[in-house]
């Protein structure tokens, strides 16, 4: 399928994306247009603006604050798209660039998908339950611009969990999904305790919107938001010194007061965004 063209997404808050822009563009396969949609919220309906300001076969999803982890991202990315036209979604690792701060870097050891390791052979790595896990996120990922309107676009309402939603939805229609080898972005975690915070309630939130619209996504106590803050609060201070990753489901020794406190941040936003959308109805 030589001569197919890619067009990059990047929706971005202030448009600032001159160092992206200028790596994308010196990339051994630079994408054929840039388009940034600046001052969109949220960021699936930025990216779907953007998807319809573009012209591309392949639509390369960009997040604004990452960068190429070198010059052959794009061309490995895409790669497998450009082989064939299968229900493929491809991505990229992300890791945090070397001058991150002591905190950045205390941040990426305990907290599940700030970094995602690098791989060296395709890894098929989809969202199938009870977990719902994939490696890919919407930091760096691709996919056939056909597939993509076939399966509506992403969700314009969600202010957090799109790529999951997404790629949930996807796998559902028979879409396999694949960390690409050798592919990575360099993507910043956040500076400090109040944007860890932050970023984490939200994800919550956008949790929460995602089961209204997909309850048999619940687990557990999330089918009962109070009780499941109880037992929440109840499992804080243990989970500093036995901490439980959903990502990879199990518990474990060890000290991890930010992996607990970002799960907390999760679970607040998730009841929070659970009782306003019980009070909505």
């Amino acid at each position: 399928m030589s001569g197919e063209q890619v067009s990059a997404i990047i929706p971005s808050r202030d448009g600032q994306v001159d160092a992206l822009r200028q790596s994308l563009s010196a990339q051994t396969r630079p994408p054929d247009e840039i388009v940034v949609v600046a001052g969109v919220s949220p960021n699936g309906r930025a990216r779907n603006e953007g998807v319809a300001r573009s012209h591309g076969d392949i639509l390369l999803f960009i997040d604004d604050d990452a960068l190429p982890g070198d010059a052959e991202l794009v061309a490995r990315v895409v790669a497998p798209l450009l082989a064939g036209d299968e229900r493929l979604i491809t991505g990229a690792a992300k890791l945090i660039p070397p001058d991150s701060s002591r905190f950045q870097r205390w941040v990426a050891r305990e907290v599940p998908r700030i970094e995602h390791t690098v791989v060296a052979q395709p890894l098929e790595s989809n969202p199938d339950p009870p977990h719902y896990r994939t490696e890919l996120t919407t930091t760096c990922a691709a996919i056939r611009r056909e597939h993509f309107e076939a399966l509506g676009g992403f969700n314009p309402t969600l202010r957090r969990g799109v790529d999951t939603e997404f790629f949930v939805r996807a796998r559902r229609a028979g879409f396999r999904l694949l960390l690409v080898p050798h592919a990575w972005t360099w993507h910043p975690a956040p500076p400090n305790l109040r944007a860890l915070w932050r970023k984490h309630f939200l994800y919550g939130v956008g949790h929460a919107q995602e089961l209204a619209a997909d309850p048999a996504r619940a687990r557990g106590l999330q089918r009962r938001p109070l009780l499941y803050l109880l037992f929440r609060t109840a499992i804080l201070l243990p989970n500093v010194f036995v901490p439980f990753s959903y990502n990879d489901p199990r518990w474990r020794l060890g000290f991890r007061p930010l992996k607990a406190l970002t799960s907390y941040a999760a679970a607040l936003g998730f009841v929070w965004q659970s009782l306003r959308q019980g009070r909505q109805v």
